[in-house]
């Protein structure tokens, strides 16, 4: 009877992963994208997961007086286009799994970033991070109709407030779902923040390889396929309307 018990236990639990394959992919990306961020501000000064500080920077450095790191910053911004420009043209001329492009691009990311020395300039040890995170960015960015970065969580705030106030007022069951599943993708995004506090307090700049530890089973539920009445991951390779 145990046999027959941990066997159906175990067809459960797959049915249960095939079921939201969707959904716990997204939640292993957003625990990417808050722990590479954590990192990037812990370890190497600065948030890399967006480019709005980057081009401020760039703007001040043309018109002020301060032209230091000007090259580094637009050369981390080109990175950074390049990262969603490969997803585009990938998208168009090739039958490449995205999904599994964006996560082998972390996983080589960790690497390098490890490689850095800690004393390095801080613009050289993040340009890896700009990269990495809009590649992520432009693959993984909301699944199940829901439009949600992976990578930082202004817009996530907002979509979840809109949702609880409008289920507050109307009583929608959809804008519950709505507020759960953004509440989901901020959970995930912060708490791998206060993981990479940790990770990094103890082993500096190599704290960057604990990011196998979610990219390993991330790559595994790539293959995995869908239900054919699963809801469809969303492969708009455009920029999102998120803002940072």
């Amino acid at each position: 009877m145990n046999g027959l018990t941990q066997g159906r236990e175990a067809k459960s639990i797959w049915l249960f992963i095939k079921k939201n394959r969707d959904l716990i992919l997204h939640s292993l990306m957003c625990s990417i994208g808050g722990f590479l961020g954590g990192y990037a501000v812990l370890c190497r000064g600065n948030l890399a997961s967006a480019q709005t500080l980057n081009m401020m920077d760039i703007v001040i450095g043309i018109v002020g007086k301060n032209k230091d790191e000007l090259l580094l910053r637009i050369f981390g911004l080109f990175l950074y286009i390049m990262g969603i420009e490969l997803v585009v043209l990938f998208s168009k001329k090739t039958k490449i799994n995205l999904e599994r492009y964006s996560i082998c691009v972390d996983m080589a990311g960790f690497l390098i970033l490890a490689m850095i020395p800690e004393q390095s300039n801080m613009m050289i040890a993040i340009l890896p991070i700009f990269f990495i995170l809009s590649t992520q960015w432009s693959v993984f960015h909301g699944v199940r109709g829901y439009n949600s970065a992976t990578i930082f969580s202004t817009n996530n705030l907002r979509q979840m407030v809109l949702a609880l106030n409008e289920y507050a007022f109307d009583r929608d069951r959809k804008q519950l779902n709505r507020a759960l599943y953004y509440i989901n993708t901020l959970f995930w995004f912060h708490i791998n923040i206060v993981l990479s506090y940790f990770v990094v307090k103890y082993f500096g700049i190599y704290a960057s390889l604990f990011g196998f530890i979610y990219a390993v089973p991330a790559l595994a539920i790539t293959l995995i396929k869908d239900d054919k009445n699963q809801f469809a991951t969303i492969h708009m390779f455009v920029k999102p309307v998120c803002k940072s």
